[in-house]
């Protein structure tokens, strides 16, 4: 029996304008049903197919695939005029599961699964549409289609030397709920507080706690968090090198997910990111070129405060952030064995990360609202992105985590 489907307890908007974004630069895997409407649709007899490839196989021993892309990373099914041709020709619910869904993805939790939205969609990001509520029956029916059908997600650690049950899991999350929804302070207050949390909650013997006591425990500590983070805020210091040279290996990972970046398959671009990785490593001098779009530029510049940003760039940003919070995906999806605490450490990370790449959009202008959906597509692309989910990327995560590191990075780029 498959888990029952909720919307967030916030209200998340969207509703499909045919942008085909879903189709260029993401990665869906695909099940075995897929697959096999797939050869069903026999697309190697056509032509236009001879020689094409149209899977993609992941994996050595356990296989997973995946759409095939062509070189400029577009999807092999879309066509001329951003149509995707499986649909075109068979109907919409010949195509993937997992692109009939798109953007909207369930988040499974113990006893059910969150609908909510994926944010590399520009109108999801920008919370056009309708509310998600008004899609959930069409997506509940979708969902039934899943074989197997969806599963409990396996229960996180809350520290990497505690695990708890469920009840206690859910507990410490959804604290960290409540002080990412805090609209009394800033997005930027809201993270640190999240982060004290955490730190907490690692000094904590929790493993010695009764369940009476733990859930005593839990309020006391979301209350100190919020006190203690203040003095980080008193005199912003930029983080120490050796950690500004770990963030900015963490930017160039997400950059390459970045809509305005396309990385194409050929040996002179694998050259060019080998020397933008080793520049960025040093962080001194001009920015390598990265993209015609974003304008030339320095690392120093790049450290200079952004000033004074609109609503209009602020939503999409603070809609994502507290949309992960609320789904508590950061501490369930795509991080196999990360602890709950180390999942938002994660997600506090991406943060610097969207205001460094404000920085780089914009030059010396002031970011846009078009700046702040492509970086939190960025963002949202990282989800599902090896580079940030695998054992080198936790243990970044881990070294800024340490002294007060990963706060100050945010409290920096947040100038």
């Amino acid at each position: 029996m498959s888990l029952p489907i909720r919307t967030l307890p916030i209200t998340e908007h969207w509703d499909c304008q045919g942008c085909a974004i879903c189709c260029r630069g993401t990665i869906f895997t695909l099940s075995g049903a897929d697959l096999a409407r797939l050869r069903e649709q026999a697309w190697e007899k056509r032509p236009d197919f001879q020689g094409v490839k149209i899977l993609q196989s992941h994996g050595l021993f356990k296989k997973t695939y995946s759409l095939a892309k062509r070189k400029d990373g577009t999807c092999v099914f879309l066509g001329e005029k951003g149509l995707c041709r499986i649909h075109a020709e068979f109907g919409f619910d010949a195509k993937p599961l997992v692109c009939r869904m798109a953007p909207l993805q369930l988040v499974p939790l113990d006893t059910f699964a969150y609908l909510t939205a994926r944010r590399y969609c520009p109108q999801a990001a920008a919370g056009e549409g309708r509310p998600i509520a008004e899609h959930l029956g069409r997506y509940r029916k979708m969902a039934e289609e899943k074989v197997p059908p969806l599963q409990p997600a396996t229960l996180p650690p809350i520290t990497r030397r505690c695990r708890r049950p469920w009840k206690d899991v859910h507990r410490v999350a959804d604290a960290i709920e409540r002080l990412m929804l805090d609209e009394r302070y800033p997005l930027v207050r809201r993270l640190v507080h999240g982060l004290e949390f955490c730190d907490y909650l690692d000094q904590c013997q929790l493993h010695r706690l009764d369940a009476g006591k733990f859930a005593e425990l839990v309020p006391v500590l979301e209350e100190a968090s919020v006190e203690g983070a203040a003095a980080l805020f008193a005199s912003r210091m930029p983080p120490r090198r050796a950690s500004g040279g770990i963030f900015r290996q963490v930017v160039l990972e997400y950059l390459r997910l970045h809509p305005r970046f396309v990385i194409e398959a050929s040996w002179a671009e694998r050259w060019r990111l080998v020397r933008a990785a080793v520049a960025f490593s040093r962080g001194k001098g001009p920015v390598p070129y990265i993209h015609g779009c974003f304008p030339a530029t320095t690392f120093a510049k790049l450290e200079e405060p952004l000033g004074h940003i609109g609503e209009d760039v602020l939503g999409p940003i603070n809609a994502y952030f507290e949309a992960a919070a609320a789904s508590k995906q950061y501490a369930v999806l795509n991080k196999p064995g990360w602890a709950l605490t180390e999942g938002f450490r994660d997600l506090a990370l991406s943060f610097p990360v969207a205001m460094w790449l404000l920085r780089l959009a914009r030059g010396d202008q002031q970011p846009q609202a078009q700046d702040a959906i492509d970086t939190v597509g960025a963002l949202d692309r990282g989800q599902a992105y090896a580079g940030l989910s695998g054992y080198r990327h936790r243990q970044r995560v881990s070294a800024l985590g340490k002294n007060h590191q990963l706060a100050r990075l945010i409290s920096w780029y947040a100038r």
